[in-house]
């Protein structure tokens, strides 16, 4: 079901205009009647041709703007309302201004009360019109002039909406649905209801969907224009009967969705747009209110420098639910005006976007989600499997490459092949004798994923995972000549005697010590103690000889060794599985 929205002045006969297309007073509260004007804002629905239609009807008064802008998210037509006996006025501008600025494509507008001025001045107000209405989403918009009191033109009126509702086509299915709360109250028996216009998809009795802020709660039913309905459509006003949360914990503001299908941030970057004939003046310093379907929060800008476009970071005084694409408007504080209208580029943005990030993410946001996946992804580098869905929209990457939960763009993915290789390379030039850099190590330089070091190592072909280590192919540790010299040496020391010294006085570095050790050259025992391979093996064939239960004194003595070679020897026979321990003796594992 199409929505069509009013929009224009105070006391312009939106409001009664409504009524009249009908039968039906938007105005709900009594001091809306008693008063004549419209306050906060009203509903009302018609057949217009072959379907049914609602209407928002929002409030002119600039007192009452707040809510104005409550009411225009999800329209599909607006009915722009400016009465002939006055013209243009100052809620015209700024209400032409939020159309203009969310880009509400398709309209009609109503000169009324033209029972009250005559031809002239009804001449006067069409030029009027046009001339401001120039250069906006208005300008091309059909100008009917209708009296509600006497019903001239009000059959072209409903002709002309008709005419328009086919040019705007269907409300869009994204097959996911928001719906913006616009009001919330407690009937007796029922429990809590919400009502708002849904948008990009349906929700039936029965769905779970969260509140934002808030939790998650269950749809008991759903009424549209009085109606119970099982299912209900995008571009529908909606009351929806929830269970499981208070009304205190509801406000106008909150946004009904698919649970975790949207991201809550209090910083985003956003593309600006400035109102017709404004003087484009926003500042650092200035206070600001956000405007988001039917959210206000407070809010600071700070304008990036040297883009090319007017591009800002907003932070709002608590976190709000959005997507990329989603529009929104700001409002100074202090001068009480709309200063610019924005659209969303990124919901978690680096602290300082480059203008190529913005160009990026400028083209792609109005795009399809895949488009807006993909410019997200390219942007970040890498980015969290779940941030990007919620981020984008629903949004899945066309070239992506996937570590876990993390995708990372195909050019983050060869700059990390790249500082592996680095990486890789200057750890050979450090440590030449070791095998390679630790694959810990590498993970922890970028950023702690083995997963993705793995891949890096799989997707080079010059890089080889060997045991702990990652090295290039064609690496070999080798001994230097000094080095080889110092093997020699010590290689003669060693097979001196069984009773070899402490491994800490040989003229050996650690680095080539550990060289040798990695190499077989030599088999550690212990810490500081070292045998040659061949000595191992005369010790490894001299266990048979011992009797069962032979101890460490009958081992020392059988080898000619010292208890600091012979307790660190058994005990590393143990966890070979060579010798057996039972209390302070000894069995050979035959």
């Amino acid at each position: 079901m199409p929505i069509i929205g009013t929009a224009g002045h105070v006391d312009h006969g939106k409001s009664t205009l409504v009524q009249a297309l009908t039968g039906r007073d938007p105005d709900r509260w009594t001091e809306e009647k008693e008063r004549g004007l419209t306050i906060d804002l009203g509903f009302a629905w018609t057949r217009l041709g072959d379907e049914m239609v609602g209407f928002v009807d929002v409030p002119g008064h600039e007192r009452f703007i707040k809510n104005m802008l409550a009411g225009v998210g999800g329209l599909d037509v607006a009915l722009f309302v400016v009465a002939a006996d006055e013209g243009w006025m100052p809620q015209s501008e700024e209400h032409l201004a939020v159309l203009d600025l969310l880009e509400v494509g398709h309209g009609v507008i109503a000169l009324t009360r033209v029972d009250l001025a005559d031809s002239d001045l009804v001449e006067l107000s069409t030029i009027d019109i046009a001339e401001h209405v120039a250069g906006t989403v208005a300008e091309s918009w059909p100008v009917i002039e209708v009296s509600a009191i006497t019903g001239a033109g009000m059959d072209e009126l409903g002709t002309s909406l008709v005419e328009t509702l086919v040019s705007a086509g269907p409300p869009r299915n994204l097959d996911r649905p928001r719906m913006w709360i616009d009001r919330a109250f407690a009937i007796s028996g029922a429990g809590v209801v919400v009502t708002g216009t849904l948008v990009d998809g349906s929700i039936s009795v029965g769905d779970r969907v969260q509140c934002f802020p808030g939790g998650t709660v269950r749809v008991r039913s759903l009424q549209s224009h009085e109606t119970d309905h099982d299912t209900v459509g995008p571009g529908t006003r909606t009351a929806a009967n929830l269970v499981g949360i208070d009304r205190s914990d509801l406000d106008r503001g909150t946004l009904l969705a698919p649970p975790d299908s949207i991201g809550m941030t209090d910083r985003f970057l956003a593309l600006l747009r400035f109102p017709p004939r404004s003087e484009n003046e926003i500042s650092d310093r200035g206070a600001y209110h956000v405007h988001l379907g039917t959210a206000t929060v407070p809010a600071r800008i700070r304008i990036l420098k040297d883009q090319g476009v007017p591009a800002v970071i907003v932070r709002t005084t608590s976190p709000v639910p959005l997507t990329m694409g989603d529009r929104f408007i700001l409002r100074d504080t202090g001068r009480r005006h709309i200063v610019a209208g924005g659209m969303i580029l990124d919901p978690l943005p680096a602290a300082r976007p480059s203008s190529s990030d913005v160009a990026s993410l400028s083209s792609a946001v109005r795009g399809s989600a895949t488009d807006r996946a993909d410019a997200l992804v390219a942007v970040h580098n890498s980015i969290d499997v779940d941030d990007l869905r919620r981020s984008s929209g629903g949004g899945a990457p066309s070239s992506v490459v996937a570590i876990g939960s993390t995708y990372l763009s195909p050019v983050a993915f060869e700059e990390r092949g790249r500082e592996l290789e680095t990486a890789v390379d200057g750890y050979h030039d450090e440590y030449p004798l070791r095998p390679g850099l630790p694959k810990s190590e590498a993970s922890s330089r970028l950023g702690g994923n083995a997963s993705l070091v793995t891949m890096l190592v799989g997707a080079a072909p010059d890089l080889v995972e060997e045991g702990p280590a990652i090295r290039r192919r064609a690496f070999a540790p080798e001994l230097t000549a000094a080095d080889t010299a110092a093997w020699d040496a010590t290689r003669l020391i060693l097979a001196g005697d069984l009773a070899v010294p402490r491994a800490s006085s040989l003229e050996l570095s650690d680095e080539v010590l550990h060289a040798l050790i990695r190499r077989g050259d030599l088999v550690r025992i212990a810490d500081d103690l070292v045998f040659l391979p061949d000595q191992v093996e005369t010790i490894t064939s001299g266990l048979s000889a011992l009797p069962d239960g032979f101890t460490v004194a009958g081992f020392r003595d059988e080898f000619g060794l010292a208890r600091r070679h012979a307790v660190p020897l058994l005990e590393w026979f143990d966890a070979q599985g060579r010798t057996r321990r039972e209390g302070d003796g000894r069995s050979i594992r035959r």
